[in-house]
């Protein structure tokens, strides 16, 4: 079983929007700085998507910061608790206790073919030797090369641009579908939003 989402930006629309099947479910639009906001359309939760992951600006990252509403006796403003509830750290991110890998060169397909195919994979890093993304020294230019070799078994796709008639499409199989919406915003965000 798996989810497909897609994610639509019209041009000169502030917005994008994102589809889960045929439904409307949630939109992503920029906020203060480098930032975004992830608001779903049913319950009217809220995130923050911010490029600072664990201090730094990162290539390839973003940090998804729980926020809470204040009441309209505070001033109605929402304000950031910094809580991390999802991390994706250089294309890296941790899920019920493995690895995964954004845009990554699955298993099974040659070199070639994945250079030449407008399809990013998500793969399962099934034997990745770190147990915590803070292990990972992302600044040793021979870790970074390494970790970009390792090859997973394909558990997600992405294709399209947010711009064009198809959106941007991410389809991910049901391990990943309890964090699905932040994988499906992030990686518009980094491949697709231009």
């Amino acid at each position: 079983m798996s989810s497909e989402f897609v994610i639509k930006k019209r041009p000169k629309e502030s917005e994008a929007i994102i589809f889960l099947g045929k439904d409307k479910i949630a939109k992503i639009k920029k906020h203060e700085g480098f930032t975004f906001k992830l608001i779903t359309y049913k319950d009217k939760q809220e995130w923050v998507l911010s490029n600072l992951v664990h201090g730094q600006r990162r290539p390839f990252s973003y940090a998804v910061l729980k926020t809470v509403q204040k009441t309209p006796d505070d001033g109605g403003k929402e304000i950031q608790t910094g809580q991390e509830v999802f991390v994706v750290r250089e294309q890296l991110f941790k899920h019920n206790g493995k690895f995964y890998m954004l845009s990554s060169h699955p298993e099974g397909k040659s070199w070639t073919d994945y250079v030449n195919s407008s399809t990013r994979y998500v793969s399962r890093l099934d034997s990745f030797p770190y147990s915590n993304l803070s292990d990972i020294d992302h600044e040793h230019y021979k870790l970074r090369h390494k970790i970009k070799r390792f090859r997973g078994t394909p558990v997600g796709e992405a294709t399209g641009l947010g711009q064009d008639e198809g959106g941007h499409r991410l389809r991910l199989d049901n391990e990943l579908a309890d964090i699905g919406l932040f994988i499906a915003a992030i990686s518009y965000l980094l491949y697709a939003s231009g």
